[in-house]
């Protein structure tokens, strides 16, 4: 039966794989493809500028020139603040307009030869034959030169927009580590990656994705290192993205996770340009999105959440111990406020008497039951923390008075909650933000633990933390284990999970993702 089911599902393998190599349109359609999947360009000029000035009517940023070139009608087409126009004049409109032919040169097709590689001087310059091409081109700061009686464009690269500088990236601060993020801008983002990165093996893929915003989407990987089926996972995946608008890594984040119903995400984001790099030179596929600075990572493991760059750039003692105490503070992030429920509404016995007694007399006063309190406490923090994320920055000063009446000595003096319930909320606010990336999940977890421990105690608790362990030993990404390599155990891997080993020891061998134990990524197409 097994043997079977083994040859059903290799035939089915082997006939999505020649569909997918056979597949040429969709959605995504990759940059560069055949000019006969485009509309073609028409040999009047005439006939091209009426199809442009409808398709860009009401568009005022929409310029174009007309002019003779060489007794031919011809039209230079650009987008506004797009484009160096120093450089349309320098290279592309002077050297037009003083064009003369040489003695004897009469044929169209050698005068056409003739300019474009004698006369025109650019670095980024190439024909394209189809309207489509034309129109993206020039929404993206490229200049489109049309000719009359030739059914193509020449286009030149001629970008000068403005973006944000590069900077370090406020969500991923390093102490030791660089201080250079990605920015909006694709390409920009592309050359810090190739910056670091000398490797021809370094490669590349474009699409472009969204129906309306005709977003350029790359797919960035190293080849010898990522595994082919990994990567064709990827691929498919994306080709199979239909949205109409992308605007940030975050609208297609969720086509690539393999538990979309899971809390926790099984796609890595990133800002760092070194962060990604590792992660690439590990085997992983990453997504970058034009007009987003995040970038995204395949497969992403549970125990890459305790890890920074910060990691590697300081003594391993000290990197040992930064990790052991971002397990710390994880857990007791999660569990904390719910142990607290537990122990003081069902097992006061398992406190000493002292402290029970300060317990006991704190809560004396105020009129909720403690898994109420941990829950009303728990909400109006998450509510001053996205007022302060949120609101504009003249109201920050008003957003920490409110806060401090409402999460402080006030609140405890007006006898509403006990003054430990304040302790317990400011613990877990701190070492929650110690690991960022598991921020969302965590607070999931925390109000479940709460109300747990409120129904059933230290029992309900366990029950509780074996739900989510099952929960997260169960999923996979892209056919490698979740939990790997803590789940299925991994000696070798263990050297850079909760300690962190000397260089020395981590350069010996290189561990690829798709080799560690458990992991059947070479097997699955996704």
């Amino acid at each position: 039966m097994l043997i079977a089911l083994s040859k059903v599902g290799k035939t089915m393998l082997d006939f999505i794989k020649a569909k997918l190599n056979i597949w040429k349109s969709g959605a995504a359609k990759g940059i560069g493809d055949s000019p006969s999947e485009y509309t073609q360009l028409k040999s009047e000029l005439t006939d091209n500028m009426v199809f442009f000035q409808g398709k860009f009517d009401g568009c005022v940023d929409f310029v174009y020139k007309e002019m003779q070139i060489c007794g031919k009608k011809a039209v230079v087409m650009y987008v506004d603040n797009m484009i160096d126009k120093l450089a349309l004049s320098e290279a592309v409109m002077d050297p037009l307009t003083k064009a003369v032919p040489p003695a004897g040169m009469t044929n169209d097709e050698e005068i056409y030869k003739w300019l474009r590689d004698c006369v025109l001087f650019t670095v980024d310059q190439r024909e394209i034959f189809s309207v489509e091409e034309c129109q993206w081109l020039m929404m993206t700061g490229f200049v489109v030169l049309l000719i009359d009686d030739y059914e193509k464009a020449l286009i030149f690269g001629l970008q000068a927009f403005k973006f944000r500088s590069i900077e370090e990236p406020p969500s991923e601060t390093a102490i030791r580590g660089s201080r250079e993020g990605f920015v909006e801008p694709l390409r920009i983002n592309l050359m810090l990656l190739r910056r670091r990165m000398k490797n021809t093996n370094l490669k590349f893929e474009t699409y472009i994705l969204g129906n309306e915003s005709k977003t350029e989407v790359c797919i960035a990987y190293l080849k010898g290192v990522a595994a082919p089926s990994l990567l064709e996972s990827v691929r498919h995946r994306l080709k199979t993205i239909d949205v109409d608008t992308i605007l940030a890594a975050g609208y297609i984040q969720s086509y690539f996770q393999d538990s979309p119903l899971s809390i926790f995400s099984t796609v890595g984001i990133t800002e760092r340009p070194d962060v990604l790099c590792g992660k690439l030179y590990e085997g992983r596929v990453s997504v970058i999105v034009d007009g987003s600075p995040t970038t995204l990572l395949m497969p992403y493991l549970f125990t890459e959440n305790f890890q920074n760059a910060d990691d590697y750039a300081v003594g391993t003692y000290y990197a040992t111990f930064t990790r052991i105490l971002k397990y710390l503070a994880f857990f007791i992030a999660v569990m904390l406020p719910g142990l607290y429920v537990a122990v003081g509404s069902f097992h006061p016995a398992l406190l000493p008497s002292a402290l029970l007694y300060t317990l006991a007399q704190s809560e004396e006063g105020t009129p909720f039951p403690l898994v109420f309190e941990a829950i009303l406490m728990q909400l109006i923090y998450e509510m001053l923390r996205e007022a302060g994320l949120r609101a504009p920055k003249q109201f920050g000063s008003a957003i920490n008075i409110v806060g401090a009446f409402l999460i402080g000595q006030a609140a405890v003096s007006a006898g509403l909650i006990g003054a430990p319930m304040v302790i317990i909320v400011a613990l877990t606010a701190t070492t929650g933000l110690v690991v960022p990336t598991l921020y969302e999940p965590g607070v999931i977890m925390r109000f479940v633990f709460i109300i747990a421990a409120g129904m059933m105690g230290l029992f309900g608790i366990t029950l509780a933390f074996a739900f989510f362990a099952f929960l997260v030993c169960s999923m996979k990404t892209y056919e490698v284990p979740f939990t790997a390599p803590l789940a299925p155990l991994d000696i070798f891997s263990l050297r850079d999970v909760i300690i962190r080993a000397p260089w020395k020891v981590l350069s010996r061998k290189k561990v690829k993702v798709q080799d560690v134990t458990g992991s059947e990524v070479d097997k699955a197409l996704g």
